[in-house]
């Protein structure tokens, strides 16, 4: 007599990989641009400089930014905002940031904003992971 337990083997499923070479919703400059700039109008138009306040502010805007960039789900994103905010005393300040690129998938987007105290700029990079 057959028990009516008997242990059937375990399927083991296998999946193959899944790389797409293209996104499916590419990253939208414009409307990455209008994000930083609706953020920083909102969060900048009243501050003025404290360099103890300032990291912290830095930090909470980059936070923002992504999560309301995230939000339009673009997909096999990483998403990397660089804020800087600084002093204004009539001085000039160059960037440069570096990465390895493609220039078919990557893409950016930076926003400059200034008060009579301060200057701000944010860049939100786009990289496509495969």
């Amino acid at each position: 007599m057959m028990s009516e337990k008997t242990a059937l083997p375990k399927q083991v499923r296998i999946y193959q990989p899944t790389y797409q070479c293209n996104p499916r919703k590419r990253f939208n400059e414009e409307i990455v641009k209008k994000i930083l700039k609706q953020h920083m109008e909102a969060e900048l138009q009243e501050v003025e400089y404290n360099d103890k306040t300032i990291p912290e502010l830095c930090l909470s805007l980059a936070e923002n930014i992504r999560d309301a960039i995230k939000e339009e789900n673009y997909d096999r994103y990483r998403i990397i905002p660089v804020v800087t905010i600084g002093q204004k005393r009539q001085q000039s300040v160059h960037m440069f940031h570096s990465f390895l690129w493609d220039h078919q998938r990557d893409a950016f987007a930076s926003f400059n904003y200034e008060n009579c105290h301060i200057y701000a700029n944010v860049v939100v990079y786009g990289i496509y992971l495969d």
